[in-house]
């Protein structure tokens, strides 16, 4: 189409429209978009707004997070700097301790020194005076006297040093059995009286009544207590009295208390002196040392023991008027199995009795021949006497093996058959009787009688079992009733009389009565090598023996003795062999 066609074909189409109507429209189309760019504009700012919020929530969020972690670093660093001054302190107090410690045991190991060598020297120089070739009598026993009460006092030293070792690796032993109150007095008495005589003192007990005749308790360690306060009284003491009271302390609806006090008239103490007794290797001063001697640990033990018994020291002292050791001991259970005594008679009976107590069993009459296998010659000798006493004839081998050896040779109506033998014990022998077909009577007679050891030997095959120290009454019961009695009956033996007997009897105690300085040497002696094999053969003989010739506290201390070495305890052991040291020397003295 021509240009000038098309310029005229415009103008006729916009003829054709009305001319208001295009410009509303436009108006409309203007007004819309307005609209529409609005409507975005608003949108747009409603994201706007939320995103805003959200940054605004966020960043509070975060610096609330932000201002915990800061408190929580604050209050970190505030525990690690407490925790930093106190670690500080600590090792601060442990170099103190440290310090203090090693200047404690370098002073101790310096008193050791004294402590050793002087005993020693006493004792090398006296047993060299002893090989000289003509000692005086008089000098000779003095010399022996002055070996034995040094080598004690070595043995006192080790005992402490062990028994420190043991509380502070945790080893020590505590039981808790039935104390019988008269028989701690009896033991203590026993221990404390010589030694108190010795230096001229006066040692009572005084009691203040009632007390309980019984309470649970570990006796070997309060005696070892009592006896650590008993033994530094009469070291501090010169002159005067050591008295030993007991009573009962009221603790309101609580328990009572066992009050065991031991009060002197010696040196006395200072506040501070006391305030150090309980520290180990420690003494009241260095002049105690110098002075008294000791290792300066009995009242550490003692205070440790205590601790472990459920007890409590308590320690008064003045200087120059004396000092007061109190052990309160709660009474658990309570009250007590057995009534309280109330007579003073009932508590002391048994502390001064002798330990003599014959038996009037009058020997019966008996027909038959016995095999008395026994290593023991005082035993030999007594249950010989026994058996003949009844009209028995009797054959007697020394071990297991000559007791087999016999059984299964001649024809005996009775084996009494002792346990602990050498070469072959009695136990093999009765099991190897019992495999050869034997089948007498055997009767098992032995210092072991517990109730295991009982049954034991019964499994074994034995018929009867008879204890040691032997007991006239039950042994010729149980000898009656394996063998037939014929009261009356006339025998191929001759029966020995009551006058004849009981003659015997006497000298057979006088002969052991006689062998005891021997025996008590032989305890020391195992006692100060700490010979503990020996020392508890030497206790298992006397068990068994003392008892039958009248000494029964001799034959309880040492069964005493055994147990405790047989249990590996030597600590104690020790302990008790002391005291049965100490018994025995109070039976040759009464």
């Amino acid at each position: 189409m021509p240009r000038d066609a098309l310029s005229e074909s415009r103008p006729k189409a916009a003829a054709a429209e009305p001319r208001g109507s295009g410009d509303e429209r436009a108006s409309t189309l203007q007004a819309a978009s307005l609209a529409a760019d609005i409507e975005r504009v608003l949108r747009r700012l409603d994201l706007e707004r939320a995103a805003r919020r959200e940054a605004e929530q966020l960043l509070e969020t975060r610096t609330q997070e932000l201002q915990a972690l800061h408190d929580a670093l604050r209050r970190q660093a505030t525990q690690q700097d407490a925790l930093i001054r106190q670690r500080t302190e600590e090792l601060r107090l442990a170099h103190d301790e440290a310090v203090a410690a090693s200047a404690a045991k370098t002073a101790f190991l310096a008193n050791m020194s004294h402590e050793i060598r002087t005993p020693l020297t006493a004792i090398i120089g006296f047993a060299e005076m002893l090989l000289q070739p003509q000692p005086a009598a008089g000098d000779g026993r003095d010399a022996v006297r002055t070996i034995i009460r040094n080598g004690r006092h070595l043995l006192d030293i080790l005992n402490d040093i062990l028994d420190v070792s043991k509380i502070e690796t945790g080893q020590i032993e505590i039981e808790r059995i039935p104390v019988d109150l008269r028989t701690l007095l009896r033991d203590l008495v026993t221990l404390v009286a010589p030694r108190a005589e010795e230096k001229g003192l006066d040692f009572q007990v005084e009691p203040q009544l009632p007390l309980p005749a019984s309470f649970d308790s570990d006796p070997v360690r309060l005696k070892q207590i009592l006896l650590n306060f008993c033994s530094n009284a009469i070291k501090f003491t010169a002159r005067g009295s050591v008295r030993l009271q007991l009573g009962l302390m009221a603790q309101g609806e609580q328990p009572p208390l066992l009050r065991l006090s031991v009060l002197d008239t010696g040196i006395g103490m200072n506040d501070e002196q006391v305030q150090r007794l309980f520290q180990p290797f420690t003494q009241a001063d260095a002049s105690t040392t110098r002075r008294f001697g000791g290792t300066g640990l009995g009242l550490y033990l003692s205070q440790q023991l205590a601790t472990a018994l459920g007890a409590r020291i308590r320690v008064k002292s003045r200087p120059g008027q004396g000092s007061a050791f109190h052990l309160l001991l709660p009474l658990r259970p309570w009250p007590q199995r057995e009534p309280l005594l109330h007579q003073e008679h009932e508590l002391l009976a048994r502390v001064g009795d002798d330990d003599f107590e014959p038996t009037n069993a009058a020997p019966p009459q008996l027909v038959g021949h016995v095999l008395l296998a026994e290593d023991g010659e005082d035993n030999q000798r007594l249950v010989a006497a026994y058996l003949r006493s009844a009209g028995l004839q009797v054959s007697v081998v020394g071990d297991g093996a000559q007791a087999v050896e016999a059984a299964l040779a001649r024809d005996f109506d009775l084996v009494l058959m002792d346990i602990q033998m050498p070469v072959m014990d009695g136990a093999a022998a009765v099991q190897m009787l019992r495999a050869a077909g034997y089948t007498r009577p055997i009767v098992a007679l032995t210092a072991n009688v517990m109730k295991a050891d009982i049954q034991r030997y019964r499994d074994i095959g034995c018929d009867d079992v008879l204890a040691k120290p032997v007991e006239r009454e039950r042994f010729f019961s149980v000898v009656s009733r394996q063998l037939e009695t014929r009261a009356g009956a006339a025998t191929n033996f001759s029966l020995m009389g009551d006058d004849e007997f009981d003659h015997e009897l006497a000298a057979l105690a006088a002969e052991f009565r006689a062998h005891l300085p021997e025996q008590l040497q032989q305890l020391r002696q195992a006692l100060a090598r700490e010979d503990w094999a020996a020392l508890q053969d030497h206790a298992h003989a006397l068990k068994g023996t003392a008892g039958s010739f009248g000494f029964p506290r001799l034959t309880e201390l040492a069964g005493q003795l055994e147990a405790e070495l047989k249990a590996g305890r030597l600590g104690r052991a020790a302990v008790q062999g002391e005291g049965l040291i100490l018994a025995v020397h109070q039976a040759l003295r009464a």
